[in-house]
């Protein structure tokens, strides 16, 4: 309950960026901080998913020694696609905006070390560690953003400044959680570079699901009406939190199985997502109507439709992220990018052809789209009979089991 608590800690400052930004600002903050989460997974190369497999069944110490002498020769790439992206997609920025986004770009490389401390974290079910790695970037966001609202300094720039310093600092609390020394054997480059690419479609195509499409919208539907997406998927993404708890709680008990104890395991792990996540996409349907502009502000009265055909499709979306884990588990990592590019070519298609006409809502729906063919690849992938998907007396009793307690009955499985 206390990693839910501080990982939802940005929707307490959600509103008050929504409300100083508006709706156009709230879009290009959303595009900008979009596209400092995607490249980085682009340009680790399925780095951190390679760190997560090799942790879970020997030492991480010299495959996280390979990572601190990879990690330096990707900022410049990174500040280069920050460039392209200022220039061909988020042209909206003042000189101000541009110097901050290029910044976060470039710190957003620290972003791969995270993910690489945290994946160590996994292996080795360190839940504690995991769930104060994973608070520390979106908690001194959170702080900065209630700073700058406090010396009336809250722009784009100071948000994105911020955002860039977050992540640094998360790099710093995961180097203090693994205590992995730079010196020291390390493990070889090129072993590890081959083994990272092989995951390396997978990822980037999970992260871009969920992000390139909040950068398309700039384009697509104009950034007024993608300030207004950007707060439905924000509502929309809350059940993944959930998702997240479930899916490092079953990674290395799905990874470390037999071919058919996996499968059941995988089934198990979408059933109780699916009974998780149900529970805040209820209550967030039913109370959106009144939060969103009481609590945004009534600029943002147009995003209530908007988030509520979000919400039809957030149980997927939370899915897709489980399934994707429990497919690299098992080695799957060809499938599960088949499954999230599929997903996110329809996405990104159907906002070019219904989003000019819809606005935001057509923005959603096709991000509902898909996130539901994502869905179905996966279980398609992941090769469940549809009897292992079916709810079980027991499922109810594993759903508090695995997010509560951190662990799986294995009796039930």
């Amino acid at each position: 309950m206390t990693r839910l608590i501080v990982q939802l800690s940005p929707l307490i400052t959600a509103p008050v960026i929504a409300r100083e930004l508006g709706p156009s600002g709230r879009g290009l903050y959303a595009a900008c901080f979009a596209a400092m989460m995607l490249a980085p997974v682009v340009l680790g190369m399925g780095l951190p998913l390679a760190v997560r497999r090799r942790a879970s069944i020997g030492a991480p110490e010299s495959t996280i020694r390979a990572v601190y002498v990879v990690l330096p020769f990707l900022v410049p790439s990174a500040v280069a696609i920050g460039l392209l992206i200022e220039r061909y997609v988020i042209t909206e920025l003042d000189t101000s905006g541009t110097r901050a986004f290029i910044l976060g770009m470039g710190c957003s490389v620290g972003f791969i070390a995270t993910l690489c401390f945290q994946s160590v974290l996994i292996a080795s079910r360190r839940y504690g560690a995991i769930a104060l790695l994973q608070s520390t970037q979106p908690v001194a966001l959170t702080s900065g953003v209630a700073l700058g609202w406090i010396l009336g300094s809250l722009t784009l720039p100071w948000i994105l400044v911020c955002a860039a310093v977050s992540t640094l600092i998360s790099t710093l609390v995961g180097v203090y959680l693994t205590r992995i020394s730079p010196r020291g054997r390390r493990s070889r480059l090129r072993p590890l570079a081959q083994e990272s690419v092989a995951y390396s479609g997978s990822q980037a195509a999970e992260t871009a699901s969920n992000t390139l499409p909040q950068i398309v919208a700039v384009v697509a539907i104009g950034a007024h009406d993608a300030g207004l997406f950007a707060i439905a998927i924000t509502v929309a993404s809350l059940p993944m939190t959930l998702g997240h708890t479930i899916a490092s709680v079953m990674f290395r008990d799905a990874a470390a199985s037999a071919v058919e104890v996996g499968r059941r395991i995988s089934a198990l792990s979408i059933r109780i997502t699916v009974l998780t996540a149900a529970v805040p996409v209820v209550v967030l349907g039913c109370t959106t109507p009144v939060l969103i502009p009481l609590v945004f502000g009534d600029g943002f009265q147009g995003s209530v439709s908007i988030t509520l055909i979000c919400l039809c499709g957030s149980v997927f979306l939370t899915l897709n992220y489980v399934a994707s884990q429990m497919l690299v588990a098992r080695g799957s990592g060809v499938l599960m990018t088949a499954a999230q590019l599929l997903g996110l070519g329809v996405s990104v298609a159907l906002m070019f052809i219904v989003g000019p006409y819809l606005g935001g809502a057509g923005a959603a729906l096709a991000s509902v789209a898909g996130w539901l063919v994502t869905t179905l690849a996966s279980l398609r992938a992941l090769r469940l009979s549809a009897a292992s998907l079916l709810f079980r007396a027991s499922d109810f009793r594993q759903c508090f089991t695995v997010v509560a307690k951190g662990n799986i009955d294995h009796s039930a499985v």
